[in-house]
């Protein structure tokens, strides 16, 4: 048995290393034993059964099993997995950083100028003219439309999603939230459409959240990848390929690039099949802003 409980909250833990050499100091003589072994070989640790592990670290095979426990885990099996989870990111960033040159003073600028480009290039690339078309037209035919994403990335590209379609008079709203995403998706029908932000199509709230929507019989739109789990369901996807390839793991990603181009060229193209009714709607907006700072050619509306 642990002398402490260090692994009360281990959902919450993404070092996983990290985690078991905080919680080392609190552990029993056994448990140090195997913990060390873990620390010290974790390659071997996950392809070693419990009676390997008992073996080379010398304590009984119960013991072995209740050190998972001990951690938080629900097992041994949930402490391997955990521990390959690690591993698998740890070669992930290796992986990444092995692509990388070294970079001297002021020669990052570069580096962060070529990645956007290359982000850019590839998004025109896979950008399609009929995906476009499909989502404008779902847009201008709904009766409202709800936005969502969620995390640092995704969360902050669908409210400037929003930003660009409510200036067209796009009953829009945008959700970052999921206990909101959930409840205003139960609100919805077939005259309704969602639309969703996705890096990598991945997160279970969005899938959920997506879902729920068709389920109601609103209309599906995704900015993600299309070969995601998220993309495999939605009415038309506007494909924004993951990579990160030629990106160092301290770099702020491009991607985001990549989902404002096509998300501009989605509001654009919404803006065309608009016409005067678009046309209207930013002829009202520039003149409500042009007595706090008057008209400056080529300036953004609203900014």
């Amino acid at each position: 048995m642990t002398k402490t409980n260090p692994a009360s909250n281990l959902s919450s833990k993404k070092d996983f290393i990290s985690f078991v050499r905080e919680a080392y100091p609190g552990l029993s003589k056994s448990d140090k034993k195997i913990a060390q072994f873990l620390l010290e070989t974790p390659e071997q640790f996950v392809g070693a059964s419990v009676q390997e592990v008992s073996a080379i670290t010398g304590v009984s095979d119960a013991t072995v099993v209740r050190f998972g426990k001990n951690l938080g885990c629900g097992g041994f099996k949930d402490l391997k997995i955990s521990l390959m989870q690690h591993l698998a990111v740890e070669q992930a960033l290796k992986d990444v950083g092995e692509g990388q040159v070294s970079i001297s003073p002021g020669s990052y600028v570069e580096q962060i100028y070529r990645s956007t480009l290359t982000a850019l290039k590839q998004a025109n690339h896979n950008l399609k003219l009929d995906k476009l078309d499909e989502a404008a037209q779902i847009i201008i035919h709904s009766r409202r439309v709800f936005i969502y994403g969620t995390g640092g990335s995704s969360g902050i590209l669908s409210t400037e999603l929003h930003n660009r379609l409510f200036r067209l008079n796009i009953t829009a709203t945008s959700f970052t939230d999921d206990y909101l995403q959930r409840m205003s998706a139960s609100t919805l029908d077939s005259n309704d459409a969602i639309l969703v932000v996705s890096s990598t199509g991945r997160p279970r709230s969005l899938q959920e959240v997506s879902e729920l929507a068709r389920h109601y019989g609103a209309k599906c739109v995704v900015i993600t990848d299309e070969n995601s789990v998220l993309s495999s369901g939605a009415d038309v996807c506007i494909h924004v390929e993951l990579s990160q390839f030629g990106v160092a793991h301290n770099q702020p990603n491009p991607m985001r690039f990549a989902q404002l181009f096509a998300i501009d060229c989605l509001a654009h193209r919404v803006a065309i099949l608009l016409g005067d009714d678009a046309e209207e709607s930013l002829r009202r907006i520039r003149a409500s802003v042009a007595s706090m700072h008057g008209i400056v050619p080529q300036q953004p509306i609203g900014d």
